[in-house]
């Protein structure tokens, strides 16, 4: 029984980062008839008003995100379309990544490594613990080491993305939220904008917590592709 409520625990403090932010982007994506813009309209106005001519705004399958490397804000279409507050506040997140790399490049330089680093961790990781049970069936010996090796690859990997999040919230609220109260569209919703530039923050850290319980995520990221949201 004391196994049963440690596994609980365990399980319930990996899950409930990612809970939380996905619980506060949907109590936001409703539309509203009071937001004139979408996220894309508001990301496109804002680009330009900062005459970043340089990045580029597209569609993307994946979850909203700066590509670093194409220099581009890349949103979901949920994201791109929706006239609600999440979408706003997810658009212009993305620009302040933006902002923020024009402004100081060496350190989204920095965050764009940790990143990619937090990857190759969560790649081997992933490849160890699915390997675990053949090697297990093979050299028995080898199987609890091999399961070691890949739980602290794949700890490795969130404990990066931890050391992200000084970045994320920088590029939330030292440089998106000032371009959003520019837009005078949210100044009866200025909490709720905050409770959603925190889960942007967040969410890397928070979902790479709760890809250690998601045997799909183990797969994505030994290549396989399934379908992703926002």
């Amino acid at each position: 029984m004391d196994i049963v409520i440690v596994i609980l625990g365990i399980v319930l403090v990996l899950a409930a980062p990612k809970l939380w932010t996905r619980a506060i982007f949907f109590k936001y994506n409703q539309g509203r008839k009071d937001l004139p813009q979408t996220g894309g309209e508001l990301a496109s106005n804002q680009l330009q008003q900062l005459k970043l001519a340089d990045v580029q705004l597209i569609r993307t399958q994946h979850r909203s995100h700066y590509d670093l490397h194409t220099k581009s804000v890349c949103l979901t279409d949920n994201t791109m379309n929706n006239h609600s507050l999440t979408a706003l506040v997810r658009a212009a997140f993305e620009v302040g990544h933006a902002l923020q790399d024009k402004q100081q490049g060496a350190l989204s330089r920095y965050r764009q490594g940790l990143l990619e680093l937090a990857g190759y961790g969560e790649k081997l990781g992933s490849g160890a613990l699915l390997l675990s049970p053949f090697i297990a069936l093979l050299l028995p010996s080898l199987a609890g080491l091999l399961l070691f090796c890949a739980l602290i690859s794949m700890l490795t990997g969130a404990m990066i993305e931890l050391l992200v999040v000084p970045i994320e919230w920088q590029a939330g609220f030292q440089f998106a939220l000032p371009l959003l109260k520019q837009s005078h569209l949210l100044a009866q919703d200025q909490q709720a904008v905050r409770e959603i530039l925190m889960a942007c923050a967040l969410s890397h850290f928070a979902y790479s917590l709760a890809n250690l319980l998601d045997g799909r995520h183990w797969l994505k990221a030994l290549g396989f592709k399934p379908r992703n949201t926002d």
